[in-house]
């Protein structure tokens, strides 16, 4: 049956249903045509589209897949590409290891990052992202359990060795390690008989020693820990809100109640818990200046963790 029988034959159909028929009968003949011409040449149309096939195929030799996420997801001459490259610059590109950043800023233009409500809200962010756990080949995985860390030092004593080995901190680089509030992002814990859980917020290397010494030798321990100027680690920095229950009182702050001026505490750069050998420069914590060189501390943009 032609296509164009299906309007002249029978009874008409109503007027709102005549559109539609018309439309799929011109189509099919439409398309009848097509098919028609294509059957009379198809050693033409096969070779046009070997051709095409071909030139697409050429195109595939410049083809580069992509799986760098900043490149894909962050918008070129953006902000945070920017402070992205000014970070690369500072840190370098190493191969062995990525590095993944936080990048904080202000609510509203021309408001400070450099508070203590501006770096609780950082240290939130952080502590959520650090808390993620993924489930891959039958295990689970944290932060802690694919960060970098510094190689772990060997120590003749099997307990401390553990120890040391359940709290070797990631390197994370962060403006909270200028505060105690630093120590929560470090993951891990270890168990002494007659002590709470030992975790790097109620670490405090120097009394642990002095605790220890008598039953065990810890001379060339105490000596590692003199050489890396470890101290009495984050329990000796100031806390970010001293009113917080858990600041530790060895904290300088914790007597006074006063906040401390984070401009203040953050000029010249923090350290990690190894003061000699983890220092971390003022312009990498704090991002690319956005006035001159010569201007205060707040003229920095915002702070971030790496």
């Amino acid at each position: 049956m032609a296509p164009g029988e299906l309007l002249t034959s029978g009874p008409a159909p109503p007027a709102q249903g005549r559109a539609p028929l018309w439309l799929r009968a011109h189509v099919g003949g439409l398309l009848f045509s097509l098919g028609c011409a294509i059957q009379r040449h198809c050693g033409k149309v096969l070779f046009v589209g070997l051709l095409a096939f071909g030139a697409l195929a050429l195109g595939l030799r410049g083809a580069a897949v992509e799986t760098d996420l900043e490149r894909l997801w962050v918008e070129v001459g953006s902000r945070v590409s920017q402070e992205l490259r000014y970070t690369k610059e500072k840190l370098g590109e190493e191969a062995v290891y990525t590095s993944q950043t936080l990048i904080q800023t202000a609510r509203h233009p021309g408001e400070s990052v450099l508070t203590p409500e501006a770096l609780g809200l950082h240290l939130q962010a952080a502590l959520a992202a650090s808390k993620v756990q993924v489930s891959l080949y039958g295990k689970s995985w944290d932060l802690n359990k694919i960060c970098y860390k510094a190689g772990v030092p060997v120590i003749e004593n099997g307990m401390i060795e553990r120890m040391i080995e359940k709290l070797f901190p990631c390197v994370i680089l962060t403006p909270l390690d200028c505060f105690w509030e630093g120590a929560k992002l470090q993951g891990g814990s270890a168990y002494l008989p007659g002590r709470p859980d030992i975790q790097w917020t109620n670490l405090d290397p120097e009394q642990l020693l002095e605790e220890l010494g008598p039953f065990a030798s810890l001379e060339g321990f105490r000596e590692l820990l003199d050489k890396a100027q470890v101290g009495q680690a984050y329990v000796g920095r100031p806390c970010l809100h001293p009113s917080d229950p858990h600041c530790p009182a060895s904290a300088p702050n914790r007597q006074s109640r006063q906040v401390p001026d984070v401009a203040r505490e953050l000029s010249g750069g923090c350290h990690g818990f190894s003061r000699k050998f983890m220092h971390w420069q003022e312009e990498l914590l704090l991002g690319s200046p956005c006035g001159s060189p010569a201007e205060h501390l707040p003229a920095h943009e915002p702070p971030a963790a790496v």
